[in-house]
């Protein structure tokens, strides 16, 4: 930071209070240039911070397209605790990538303007989406430790929408300060979004974003990976099956495929069986010469997999050929999309099969095959 802007600063708390007797200094807005322009801001925030805040569009007027002068102003309003002005001043800026420097620039300029902390917390429950929006990259550049332990805090207590850009930012800049660390933090604030209301899709999105490699390209670390794993996995464990369904999707589409097998006795809680395992329809069809026979049965499978057919297709194709004639390759295997509560649903499934194959014009049979079992 330059030595006339932090001479500057400490001018505010040396200068004596000079009410009525600013109004030259407020004036300074109409005439004074570049760096003068804000030496003598921050003699009119010491003259009187409320003038200054009321003044503030003017002189950032007299800096526009300056975004080291008008970061300047910020900074000198903000240490004098005249918020408000500031929260304002990025909606008179009209190039987005100024807006988005000067909000970086106040973000890390916090280490010698702890103000700046204050500042954005009360941008946070004091102002709307958009306009919080404008100062939401301060909290990626600001390095407090005080606005980390502040982000945990607020992760922590999600809102009760299921979407808030607010909270969306406040996310964003927790991952992009701890990675993988704020996995922990995470995973608090999913379980409660889960339980009321808030974002919780939204959140499990930047769970898995802060396993992401910064190096496009790059892959995640194992260990990384597994702490995603393991995180979500504690997720799951804790909400609704609704809910246990998405981050089951999640682990499998990341390549955990036994993790999110492990999940769907959550996911289907009315559809475990006596012994723990799960149940699903499988049935292959024979078809040639005008004719099918559709052999059926039904599985159990212990939640080892996220899809029974790569297991069971070998078993359905072994049962004893019914037809005279031959198919053509391999006979076609189907199994139901999802576990089903009982044999009941599985010889109704079978039944539209039947008629599924039947509206082929062929002339269709059912056998029902012996049980069997995968472990």
């Amino acid at each position: 930071m330059k030595s006339w802007l932090l001479a500057s600063t400490l001018l505010i708390a040396s200068l004596p209070a000079q009410a009525g007797k600013c109004d030259t200094l407020a004036n300074r807005a109409k005439s004074d240039k570049g760096e003068k322009l804000v030496e003598g801001y921050v003699k009119l925030v010491a003259c009187d911070a409320a003038e200054a805040e009321t003044h503030l569009p003017a002189f950032q007027k007299a800096t526009e397209g300056d975004v080291g002068l008008q970061t300047s102003l910020a900074l000198a309003a903000i240490d004098a605790k005249r918020y408000t002005a500031v929260w304002a001043m990025l909606d008179g800026v009209k190039d987005y990538s100024a807006r988005d420097d000067i909000a970086e620039q106040v973000g890390a300029a916090c280490g010698e303007h702890p103000e700046v902390v204050t500042f954005l917390q009360g941008a946070y429950f004091g102002l709307r989406n958009t306009q919080f929006g404008k100062w939401d990259k301060a909290l990626y550049t600001c390095e407090s430790e005080a606005l980390g332990t502040w982000l945990d805090a607020t992760v922590a207590k999600p809102p009760t929408s299921a979407y808030d850009d607010k909270y969306n930012a406040i996310l964003g800049a927790l991952v992009a300060r701890r990675a993988v660390d704020a996995l922990p933090v995470l995973q608090r604030a999913a379980v409660e979004a889960a339980n009321n209301g808030g974002p919780f899709n939204t959140i499990i999105e930047h769970m898995n974003e802060a396993v992401r490699p910064p190096d496009l390209g790059a892959d995640t670390t194992p260990e990384d990976a597994k702490a995603l794993e393991n995180a979500l996995v504690s997720v799951a464990e804790a909400v609704a099956p609704e809910q246990v369904a998405m981050v089951a999707d999640r682990l499998y589409n990341a390549g955990a495929e036994a993790a999110a097998a492990s999940l769907l006795p959550r996911v289907y809680p009315d559809r475990v069986q006596a012994d723990g395992s799960l149940l699903y329809g499988v049935a292959s069809i024979e078809n040639c010469d005008g004719s099918a026979y559709i052999h059926w049965s039904w599985v159990n499978e212990p939640a080892k997999r996220w899809s029974i057919m790569t297991d069971a297709a070998p078993v359905a194709r072994s049962f004893k050929q019914r037809l005279r004639c031959d198919t053509e390759g391999d006979w076609p295997v189907v199994a139901t999309s999802e576990p089903v509560a009982g044999t009941g649903d599985v010889e109704a499934w079978a039944a539209e099969l039947e008629k599924q194959w039947a509206n082929k014009d062929l002339v269709v049979k059912l056998k029902k095959e012996k049980p069997f079992r995968l472990e």
